[in-house]
């Protein structure tokens, strides 16, 4: 029986202590867990997810030693619903007010708190439950010392200590309790670990220093009874170790100068041998209790805290679990308006629901690359190891290098870190001169991998002929003599060394043309062509090195170097800096890389010279030139090396990247790694005249054929326009999302599977990608091992993708490009003001459809009266629909429609049409959102179904209501002319006028709303967006906001998505604009079917937003002006519900139509000011009124044209992606009219119709 049901945690902070401002704290309030433990709860199943560490609250809980454990009952039902194992804390720093840490009661007070509520909470858990008694006791005893936590009468003579001993005698008592209530429990104890050393290095200064840092182990001691045994502490109270680590784990003493992790501090101690030392020292087993970065650090971090982890694993640690803590953003506890992004969500602080739990990709994406590595190195760790059949043991791959592993981290370091997830890495060093006799030292700097670095007395070079005996002697023991090793060569020098062993594959990963360098020994190309010979498989660095050797081998394989995004990416956020550039002015054009003869430095003298206030920043070691020769100008500052964790922080700090090779020998075949990487960081780079640079990325970065081509190059980057920036910002995401160091690891290692065997005939569909088909990338950078597998993929979480996967389940995904979900029927917020994306209501005569309005809002159901009107010309207003209030329109007007009326019923001889005339049902014809299905009407006749949208408005109500409304409303919704407009999208049913209601509405004015629709539904806080956000607690399948498909692969079934992650799909559910989806297929659809979809037209809508400061404008909540105004409608937000506006406010939204055959007349500002003129002219809102504020929202898609290809057009493309298991739901994916309770509707039928097929199909594959 495991003791944690998930390796993997999550920790939702639950502090609640009184902060040093008095201030009581309830954090899981402030983020709004408690209310929604469920949604929280549920969204953690994405990431393997099922153990959660809670805290009960003892300062909430207790009163007066009566037990409130009401807060806990929605976690535990969620816990239940969701399959969650919750881990208890029960003291998270606070107490009840009423007690005195030191007061005689508080042991016994605590010890009955915690029996209570272990009894509470037996009955929840089958399983042995973990109870943590006193979060932190080490950290808690010290923030009493200092002040951070409140403690009265707190003792003069060293009050940590004192603190710390109460504090243990309080646990063992609530351990007791504890096991008393239930002797299933474990005990979880969890604190810091910490690493200080000396600011001075004198024996006094660091015999102080490691006297503080061994302090932390002294509650643990106390517990165990190692220390103060006294206090009753014994190894069994010792049960389970929680470890809490951060970035400032590790600090100087006494200046307290933090150690820094993301500068790449070399004096940290790594925290697998932290961990290492602990379980030594106690021999229990331990959790990584607490763990998380925050801001743009949190991916790197928990990957470096994954390799951590799965080193100290491979050491032999009993390691059960890591919790992301907290995995839900929170404010600090000293300033609860500051929110640190320290979670895997976010919280949308600024939009209509401020605690929408947003995911950071990043983070996310870089937590599913932890997982999956710690899983792939902990098949090599006890238990797993040894359930291994014997051949399938872990295979030894031995490298040989010219490169240091502690140099410049770069290729090899990155691929074969990613390698020892399936191999024992030996990587062995150039040997370095040793009086002492020969011998081999170890290193192990990552995971799986060992750096072996001979020292001998022999003073030759690398790995030169000299060295090569005494090399293979010491060689011979590294594996057994029956292993088959792979090995593999960066240098052909260390050929010769090959000898002592019997491998079953060689590899040689040509990186550089190393006979080009500067001190290259003297027959390096003849030990080339014998490796190239004995080769079985070879890899070159770059296209242009593959060109140059894919003649001289049967396997050559172009594996261009790649880059790691979620490291570069951290430069995004350009608060981030490096203190060493920090002081500089602006104007910073930066450089890292290996400074040697490769670089052109009069070109760098010159660009100095040049511009004496720019800042050339030079970070990287000087090696093989004399370093007399560099340039020295007071703007160019030479850094030195510098660690690769600390590489993002000066890029966030510069305004263009350099790479200013000289052109000679030694760049002719280079294929620079960190062009990949500056364009992670998305930006400006200008280059010089790099061959492999010029030929894949010259539209992204500045090439330049001389100095004076570079200077004028790097003037234009720095003066680029924003959008140009964008822009190019844009094209770089596109194309380091296209690839990774995972994805080419993943190629190489297919083909080491394969062998020396299938490496003799290379087959095509493993062709690594050259950098110049990077655009195609994603068609070959696919293999299965990279790709998420789904049974039903959803694109787009608007009101149907939504319902899609709410009626699907568990197995689906929805994908959402925005950061909250909701597609157009979003909201947004605007200094108090709440504005749809559009007008939207609901309504619907559907049972099901109501119900699920109940479902999703609750109590947030707001029910009223439409109130909706039309402002004819001369300023009258009459009541919507126009035929059946016609009272105030003048007399000649309401004859016109009276007369037309009868006309388009009986004829114009006024027969009687005396045929019995069976009723059906209407459809809203005006597309206006109001008329909805179920109005009396009139089957239309077969030979009609050929007609136009403007003979239809004749036929139906007649050349009156045609004159003065029908027909210039919808011209100007619609922007085309209507006998462009076929009418089969109205069902084949036309809206019966009743002739009774238009003369009553013509005699006297209405009293009350007409129609079916009289009453409609808002929710009464959050805009309608509150409508789509109530899908989530429902939802059991997952979400993924931020994920923009980029590429669909219908053959392949395969979607790819911007960031570079991919999803492999049984069947596809598109609510995406359909015209969008078939540019995504790119040319894997057929040409009719581009063809078909360049033919759809639709109408776009500009949404102006204005908040005016004053409250009633009108009662009215639509007004539609068939007349000369720019907009065709008005939707009075402020009055669907009183939350939509600020007090003494009114918002309102003008709605444009627009299309290529009517755009709009102007844009920004100047719309703006036309639409609130325009308001003043038709009364809606007064001169003098104040405008509070104003915005724009545009939607693309906003109503599909029926014209008369439609039909034909719309069936040839969805037949042809029905052939290829992609079902098209919604409005803008089956290009239908739909509100949106059709849009519940038809992902309600698109889930089930998935289903369906799905059943089908395994009927068909299994017979059963």
């Amino acid at each position: 029986m495991t003791t944690f049901a998930s390796f993997w945690q999550a920790g939702y902070e639950g502090a609640d202590h009184i902060n040093p401002h008095g201030e009581p704290l309830a954090m899981n309030e402030t983020n709004d867990h408690l209310r929604r433990a469920g949604e929280d709860y549920a969204a953690l199943k994405a990431f393997n997810i099922s153990t959660v560490r809670e805290s009960i609250g003892w300062r909430l809980a207790d009163r007066h030693g009566d037990y409130d454990f009401s807060s806990l009952a929605t976690r535990l039902q969620a816990a239940q619903e969701h399959d969650i194992q919750i881990i208890w804390t029960l003291c998270h720093y606070g107490w009840p007010d009423d007690l005195n840490l030191f007061s005689d009661d508080f042991i016994p007070r605590f010890a009955a708190f915690c029996g209570a509520a272990a009894r509470y909470l037996a009955p929840w858990s089958t399983q042995p439950p973990v109870y943590s008694p006193i979060n932190e006791l080490s950290f808690l005893s010290w923030g009493l010392a200092v002040g951070l936590f409140p403690c009265r009468y707190l003792p003069q003579r060293d009050p940590a200590d004192a603190c710390k001993r109460q504090l243990v005698k309080a646990t063992l008592a609530a351990c007791d309790a504890i096991w008393q209530a239930d002797s299933r429990a474990r005990i979880l104890h969890c604190d810091p670990i910490i690493h200080i050393i000396a600011s001075e290095q004198t024996p006094e200064a660091v015999q102080v220093a490691r006297s503080h840092s061994n302090a932390q182990f002294q509650a643990w001691d106390m517990l165990s009874g190692r220390l103060a045994p006294e206090l009753g502490g014994a190894p069994r109270y010792l049960d389970l170790i929680g470890v809490n680590y951060y970035h400032d784990n590790q600090w100087e003493f006494p200046s307290m100068a933090r150690l820094y992790w993301h500068l790449g501090d070399r004096r940290r101690k790594p925290l697998h041998q932290m961990l290492t030392e602990l379980h030594q020292r106690y021999q229990r087993p331990l959790l990584l209790a607490e763990t998380s970065h925050f801001g743009s650090g949190r991916g790197a971090w928990i990957r470096d805290v994954a390799a951590q982890l799965a080193q100290a694993q491979l050491a032999g640690v009993d390691l059960r679990g890591a919790c992301l803590y907290p995995i839900l953003d929170r404010p600090k506890w000293e300033d609860l308006n500051a929110w640190p992004r320290s979670g895997l969500w976010d919280l949308d602080h600024n939009g209509i629901d401020p605690f929408l739990r947003l995911i950071n990709q990043s983070y996310a994406t870089a937590l599913r690359e932890a997982q999956k590595t710690l899983v792939n190195f902990q098949s090599f760790t006890p238990p797993a190891a040894e359930n291994k059949e014997n051949g399938m043991q872990q295979k030894t791959l031995i490298v040989f290098s010219h490169l240091r592993w502690g140099f410049v981290f770069q290729r090899p370091q990155h691929l074969l870190s990613r390698l020892a997830q399936h191999y024992r890495v030996l990587f062995i060093e150039e040997p370095i001169y040793d009086e002492q006799a020969a011998s081999l030292h170890y290193d192990t700097p990552a995971p799986n991998i060992t750096v072996i670095q001979p020292h001998t007395p022999i003073a030759a070079p690398g790995f030169h002929d000299d060295q090569i005996a005494t090399l293979q002697l010491l060689l011979t023991e590294l594996v057994d003599e029956q292993e088959q090793p792979v090995v593999w060569f960066y240098t052909p020098m260390a050929l010769p060394l090959l000898t002592p062993f019997t491998p079953s594959l060689v590899i040689y990963d040509c990186m550089d043309e190393l006979s080009a360098f500067n001190q290259a020994p003297r027959q390096l190309q003849q030990r080339e062509s014998a490796l190239m010979a004995r080769a079985d498989l070879v890899f070159t660095g770059g296209s242009s090195l593959y060109e140059a050797k894919k003649h001289r081998h049967h396997a050559v394989y172009c594996f261009p170097s790649s880059v790691d995004a979620v490291h570069f990416e951290q430069a995004l956020d350009r608060s981030n800096g490096h203190p060493l550039q920090q002081t500089l002015p602006p104007k910073r054009l930066g450089y890292y890389g290996v400074i040697d003869e490769r670089l052109d430095l009069p070109l760098l003298a010159a660009l100095a010279d040049a511009h004496p206030e720019w800042q050339l920043v030079m970070v990287g070691p000087v090696v093989k030139i004399d370093p007399a020769t560099l340039p020295q100008r007071a703007n160019i500052h030479w850094l030195g090396q510098q660690p690769y964790e600390a590489l993002p922080q000066f890029l966030a700090g510069w305004d263009v990247c350099l790479m200013p090779f000289a052109l000679n020998a030694s760049t002719q075949f280079i294929s620079p790694t960190k062009v990949l990487e500056y364009m992670a960081a998305q930006l400006p780079i200008v280059s010089t005249a790099i061959t492999d640079v010029a030929r894949h990325y010259a539209e992204l970065v500045a090439i330049a054929y001389s100095p004076e081509e570079f200077i004028h190059a790097c003037e234009r980057a720095l003066t680029l326009e924003e959008s140009d920036r964008a822009l190019l910002a844009q094209q770089m995401q596109a194309v380091v999302a296209a690839t990774s160091w995972d994805a080419t690891t993943q190629q190489m290692y297919k083909l080491m599977k394969k062998g020396a065997t299938a490496a003799r005939s290379p087959t095509p569909d493993i062709t690594p990608v050259i950098a110049d088909e990077v655009q195609q990338v994603t068609h070959r950078l696919n293999p299965a091992e990279q790709l998420s597998v789904v049974p039903c993929l959803i694109i787009g979480a608007g009101p149907t993708g939504l319902s899609a996967g709410y009626h699907y389940g568990k197995g689906a995904v929805v994908l959402e490009k925005n950061a909250s979900p909701g597609g157009w029927c979003r909201s947004l917020n605007d200094k108090g003001f709440t504005f749809d994306y559009a007008g939207h209501i609901m309504f619907s005569q559907d049972p099901y459809v109501l119900k699920m309005y109940e479902m999703l809002l609750g109590d947030n159901l707001h029910w009223q009266i439409r109130e909706a009107w039309i402002y004819n010309e001369g300023g009258t207003y009459t009541r919507y629909p126009f035929q059946g209030a016609l009272h105030g329109l003048p007399a000649k007007v309401i004859k016109e429609c009276i007369l037309g009326a009868i006309e388009a019923r009986y004829g114009t001889a006024g027969e009687a049409a005396n045929a019995a005339v069976t009723l059906a049902e209407a459809r809203d014809c005006c597309a206006d959102g109001v008329v909805a299905d179920g109005e009396s009407c009139v089957p239309q006749p077969e030979a009609s179904k050929t007609e136009n949208f403007e003979q239809f408005i004749y036929k139906t109500w007649g050349r009156g209501i045609a004159k003065y409304f029908a027909l210039p409303y919808n011209k100007k919704l619609w922007t085309l002319p209507l006998t462009e407009m076929e009418t089969s999208w109205l069902g084949g049913r036309v809206p019966l006028p009743d002739l009774d209601q238009i003369v009553e509405g013509a005699l006297a004015p209405l009293e009350k709303p007409m129609g079916p629709n009289a009453r409609f539904g808002y929710p009464l806080k959050g805009g309608f967006q509150a409508l789509m956000h109530g899908f989530l607690p429902h939802m059991t399948c997952v979400l993924e906001t931020n994920s923009t498909l980029a590429a669909l692969h219908p053959e392949q079934h395969i979607a790819v998505l911007a960031d570079g992650r991919r999803y492999r799909y049984e069947q596809l559910i598109s609510t995406m604009p359909l015209p969008q989806l078939i540019a995504l297929i790119g040319d894997e659809a057929p040409a009719a079917v581009h063809e078909a979809a360049s033919k759809l037209r639709h109408v776009s809508i500009r949404c102006v937003n204005i908040g005016v400061g004053r409250a009633d404008l009108t009662e009215k909540h639509w007004i539609y002006y068939p007349g000369d105004t720019l907009f065709h409608r008005i939707f009075v937000q402020g009055n669907a519900s009183p939350f939509c506006n600020p007090p003494g406010g009114c918002g309102l939204t003008c709605e444009i139509s627009y299309s290529p055959d009517k755009p709009l007349p102007v844009n920004g500002d100047a719309l703006i000011q036309r639409c609130i003129e325009e308001c003043i002219a038709v009364g809606m809102i007064n001169a003098d009124d104040p405008i509070i504020t104003a915005s724009q929202v545009d939607i693309p898609y906003a109503y599909v044209v029926y014209d008369h290809a439609r039909s034909a057009n719309i069936a040839l493309i969805r037949s042809w992606l029905l052939q290829q298991d992609i079902l098209l739901a919604g409005r803008y994916s089956e290009w239908e009219y739909y509100n949106s309770d059709h849009a519940f509707l038809a992902g309600k039928r698109a889930a089930e119709s998935v289903k369906a097929r799905n059943t089908s199909l395994k009927i068909q594959e299994t017979g059963y």
